[in-house]
């Protein structure tokens, strides 16, 4: 029986030819059921699973530094496919492998049921590696075909929507998976939702046997591998934009695992709490920008919105200092999570626009796995390590020095946080504005005064 293409009438075509637009829709059926996987896999349930398997901070961050580690391959996945140029063939089968690895991974404790603890932790890390191992391949390939699939003139509102639509569904997988774990003790819970993850992971990947991918661009000559990187490596403006997202990531990143593992050990949140907090509602809130975000970085350009969300997320580290146990930690958390929500988009999606525009068309899958590459390999999976080596050493030496802030005693908790707040200025202040200079940007001081004209407009036309 002969597959039919699915039919979708939900997507504004802006200007778009039907077979055009209908492999962008099918893109964001996709990334709709890959958000619930990668809710599930990156969010309270990995946190709380690895723990009960025994890891300790540095064990822990070392774990998640494992997925950023193996984003070396992209440099060869990227080769591979410059000299293929199969990528639908590649996309479709790491993609399969990658999700379904997910399924074995959540069933170790059944599987070896009678396994000393340590077992049973490395034995997932196993599963882990067996699906990472797989990741250089679907970003290579899906980044080459999405920046052939989008005409550069609606990237802004595309990606915009396109994780709108995906918010919506990481809420409604985000509360399923919150009541399960709640509902089911244990590695039960754990094991039914990361069967869920593989389930919509696979969804997600199978999406796209009805989308066709656009041919590469030919080469006249083979390059070797040391061309290609050469090419990159010499780019003096592709190397701005990967040294400032670099920074910026580490900033993030040497915290951000250690979050949830603060607000669930010493803040003493439940698992639905800390997944209705920290992660839907920054998502809820995300929802609603989206737009505004989409629409303000075509209009006055990347660089000059990213430079505004920039120096606005700067501030929330310095807040979580002040989340000590009590009712009023719960409050700052929702604050910093509706914030975090509400204006991280800017930064993210512009910094996504510039990655992609500034790679050249000639060896551009080579241009995003370095960049790809070295982000993760540094700006998460070093950040990650780091992170949870200073919480088991350094930071928790430095708690008997019995510092205090505000009636604050210092834990080493709140030293990471100050640290990553102090990283985040520098990439900010030092680094973004060195970023590429790009065509009809607006300045900062024109934006801000558009924002709030249009916010003036908005209470005027509801108080009548």
């Amino acid at each position: 029986m002969k597959l039919k293409k699915p039919r979708f009438t939900f997507f504004t075509e802006l200007g778009l030819s039907r077979e055009k637009a209908q492999p962008l829709k099918l893109a964001i059926l996709a990334v709709a059921f890959g958000t619930i996987c990668a809710n599930i896999t990156g969010g309270v349930a990995m946190t709380g699973y690895l723990k009960l398997l025994g890891a300790s901070d540095f064990v822990y961050g070392l774990i998640l530094a494992v997925g950023p580690v193996t984003t070396v391959l992209q440099v060869f996945a990227s080769f591979v496919l410059e000299r293929t140029k199969k990528r639908k063939f590649m996309f479709m089968l790491s993609g399969i492998l990658q999700r379904t690895a997910w399924l074995p991974f959540g069933l170790v404790p059944f599987l070896f049921p009678m396994s000393a603890p340590l077992v049973q932790l490395w034995m997932a890390v196993l599963f882990l590696l067996i699906s990472s191992l797989n990741n250089p391949f679907i970003n290579v390939s899906f980044l080459s075909f999405i920046t052939d699939l989008v005409p550069m003139h609606v990237r802004g509102r595309y990606f915009s929507f396109r994780s709108r639509i995906a918010t919506i569904f990481g809420i409604a997988g985000g509360l399923l998976t919150a009541f399960l774990l709640d509902k089911f003790s244990g590695f039960t819970g754990y094991s039914i939702v990361f069967s869920m993850a593989a389930l919509f992971g696979l969804m997600d990947i199978l999406t796209f046997v009805f989308v066709k991918f656009p041919p590469m661009r030919e080469t006249e000559k083979k390059e070797s591998i040391k061309k290609m990187l050469s090419d990159v490596f010499t780019d003096k403006r592709y190397m701005k934009i990967i040294i400032f997202i670099t920074v910026w990531c580490f900033s993030v990143h040497i915290s951000n695992p250690f979050y949830m593992v603060y607000v669930k050990t010493v803040i003493g949140l439940s698992n639905t709490a800390i997944t209705l907090i920290m992660q839907i509602l920054p998502s809820v809130c995300m929802v609603f920008v989206l737009p505004m975000w989409g629409r303000a970085l075509d209009r006055y350009g990347n660089k000059p919105v990213m430079m505004i969300s920039a120096r606005c997320v700067c501030v929330a580290p310095f807040i979580w200092f002040f989340t000590t146990p009590g009712p009023a930690a719960t409050v700052l958390i929702v604050v910093i999570c509706m914030a975090g929500g509400l204006l991280s988009a800017g930064l993210d999606f512009g910094a996504q626009n510039v990655y992609l525009n500034q790679a050249p068309e000639k060896n551009r899958t080579m241009f995003l796995a370095v960049y790809s590459c070295v982000t993760s390999l540094i700006g998460i999976g070093l950040a990650n390590t780091v992170g949870g080596w200073l919480l088991d050493h350094a930071l928790s030496l430095m708690e008997g020095f019995k510092f205090s802030l505000f009636g604050i005693n210092f834990n080493r908790y709140n030293y990471l946080f100050i640290l990553t707040a102090l990283l985040r200025v520098f990439a900010t202040f030092a680094l973004l504005p060195r970023l590429i200079e790009e065509e009809e940007t607006a300045p900062i001081k024109v934006i801000l005064k558009d924002a709030m004209s249009i916010l003036k407009r908005e209470i005027v036309f509801k108080r009548k």
